[in-house]
C-alpha cells in the first residue's frame, strides 16, 4: 500500500496544481483591482484652473421717464391784430364830422365835415383794431419722454428758455 498512498499524494499534488493553474491568483487579482480603482486617478489631469474675471458693476437702472415734463427750448411772442367791427370806424366818422363841421364856413364847411368823416371813421377802425389786438407767447418745450409741445399762454413771466416745467391740460407750470 505504501506505493498506493505515494499515487494518491501525486494525484492529489497534480489535483492542486491543476486546479491552482484554472483559478486565478487572489493576490494577484486584488493588486489588480486596486490599480484599476488607482488609474483614473493617475491619469485624469486635474480641471484647468477658471479665469479669474473682473466682477462688473450691476447696470444702473433706466431712469424714469415723466410723460408731462419737459424743458422750454423756445419762446416766441406773438402779437395778434384785432379784428374792426365797424362800430370804431362809425363812432369815427361822427366825432371826425363833428369836429370838421366846426372848421370854415359855406363849401370849405362841407369839405371839413366829409374830410373830418372819412379821417375820423380811419383812426376810429384804427383804434379798435388795436384794443381788440391781442399778444400771447408761443413757448415750444422738449419732452423727456421725447417730441416737442407747443403751448400758448397769454404771460410768459417767470418763464425762460432752459426753465423744467410740467405740461398737463394744455397749461404749463415750473418745476
Amino acid at each position: 500500500m505504501p506505493a498506493r498512498h505515494s499515487l494518491i499524494a501525486i494525484g492529489s499534488v497534480t489535483l492542486m496544481l491543476l486546479l491552482g493553474a484554472c483559478a486565478p491568483d487572489r493576490g494577484t487579482e486584488a493588486e489588480a483591482a486596486d490599480a484599476a480603482a488607482l488609474a483614473p486617478a493617475i491619469e485624469t489631469p486635474a480641471p484647468a484652473p477658471r479665469p479669474v474675471v473682473a466682477e462688473q458693476p450691476a447696470p444702473a437702472p433706466a431712469p424714469i421717464v415723466c410723460a408731462t415734463c419737459g424743458v422750454v427750448s423756445s419762446i416766441s411772442a406773438v402779437q395778434q391784430e384785432g379784428r374792426g367791427t365797424g362800430i370804431g370806424a362809425v363812432a369815427g366818422a361822427v366825432v371826425g364830422g363833428v369836429v370838421g363841421n366846426q372848421v370854415g364856413g359855406g363849401s370849405g364847411r362841407k369839405i371839413a365835415t366829409a374830410a373830418g368823416a372819412i379821417g375820423g371813421a380811419l383812426l376810429g377802425n384804427n383804434i379798435e383794431k388795436k384794443r381788440n389786438s391781442s399778444s400771447y407767447y408761443e413757448i415750444t418745450i422738449d419732452m423727456e419722454g421725447g417730441g416737442q409741445q407747443f403751448i400758448t399762454v397769454p404771460d410768459a413771466t417767470g418763464i425762460s428758455v432752459g426753465s423744467r416745467v410740467t405740461v398737463q391740460g394744455g397749461n404749463i407750470a415750473l418745476r
